[in-house]
């Protein structure tokens, strides 16, 4: 019986690996940060007696909660070495390497932007926008009333479109 509760939860973790990287990734910022945080938090949740595991209501939010608090606690401790790699970023085969530079050249834009936010707003935008989470589950993770989420991610989306326009605008202001 443990054999099969233990296979569902390694089934559960595979599918969640990626999510818990992501998230660390964004706050830790260095990939080799990123992957050794996402192995402690996989072996934090594995190390969780069984019968509270299932007592979660979801453990995919209690591993990205633990996930954030984690790297928070990383940062805080000045533990992590905020080295930002140039990583290569995969762009499906376009008609054009014009297109493919401009694709590039935007999305490199838009990361930068969303890096410069503040960690409340750039947490939201990377849960929503990225992960695909829903306002609840944000406001669970974040500790913050669902409300609270829908604001900040208003305010962050804002502010991104301004910049990017301003940016791509070459600082020309329309009438």
């Amino acid at each position: 019986m443990q054999f099969i509760a233990d296979k569902i939860f390694i089934d559960q973790i595979q599918v969640m690996r990626d999510k818990i990287f992501r998230i660390t990734k964004r706050i830790l910022v260095s990939h080799q940060e990123a992957e050794d945080a996402t192995q402690e938090v996989i072996l934090k949740l594995w190390n969780i007696d069984p019968e509270k595991r299932n007592s979660f209501k979801s453990v995919e939010a209690y591993s990205i909660t633990m996930a954030k608090n984690y790297c928070l606690d990383r940062l805080k401790s000045k533990q992590a070495n905020s080295i930002s790699l140039d990583e290569r970023i995969p762009f499906p085969d376009s008609s054009s390497l014009e297109k493919q530079m401009d694709t590039k050249d935007e999305l490199s834009l838009a990361i930068n932007l969303i890096d410069q936010l503040p960690y409340k707003e750039r947490m939201i935008i990377q849960l929503r926008e990225i992960e695909q989470y829903d306002f609840n589950q944000i406001a669970t993770i974040l500790e913050l009333p669902e409300g609270t989420v829908r604001v900040y991610l208003s305010r962050a989306r804002k502010k991104l479109r301004k910049q990017f326009l301003e940016i791509q605008n070459h600082g020309i202001k329309k009438k």
